[in-house]
């Protein structure tokens, strides 16, 4: 019935220490048997722009970035559609 998730945030730099992403590592355990939950339907490894797992699928591995950096779905919508829903070029 109760469940604990933790959160590891990364930041990725280059030579300069300059930060380049961030990434998200999520965990999920059963607080009442400490038992691990496996993440589903997610290909193995990582990638810096999309969504991932861990080889024994317990931890996620999420792209992340501050809001605004890169359009949100909702806003590639509104980019893609005109407001008479014809698709721009």
């Amino acid at each position: 019935m109760k469940f604990e998730a933790s959160v590891d945030v990364g930041r990725l730099t280059d030579q300069d220490g300059v930060v380049t992403s961030y990434t998200a590592a999520v965990r999920i355990i059963c607080a009442d048997c400490g038992r691990d939950f496996q993440f589903l339907g997610l290909p193995p490894g990582i990638d810096l722009q999309g969504a991932r797992v861990s080889i024994d699928a317990l931890e996620a591995n999420l792209a992340i970035c501050p809001q605004g950096e890169q359009p949100s779905p909702l806003s590639r919508l509104a980019i893609n559609f005109a407001p008479d829903m014809t698709k721009r070029h």
